[in-house]
């Protein structure tokens, strides 16, 4: 696996940008019902959750 091109940005950063901040507010709404009754703790997990998978998404859709 190249590591390098995992945790790097893409190019034009502002697509990726875009493509990261709408995953994270997606998937923030759709899990809402999971991690709200789980308080602070559970809600910061799922961000992260939230900002690695849009970021691996964010890649993938780039790179096409």
């Amino acid at each position: 696996m190249n590591w390098k091109w995992l945790l790097s940005t893409a190019e034009p950063r502002a697509r990726y940008v875009l493509l990261v901040a709408v995953g994270v507010v997606v998937m923030m709404t759709v899990t809402y019902s999971i991690w709200a009754p789980g308080g602070r703790i559970m809600a910061a997990f799922a961000a992260v959750a939230a900002v690695v998978i849009s970021h691996v998404s964010a890649k993938l859709i780039m790179k096409q």
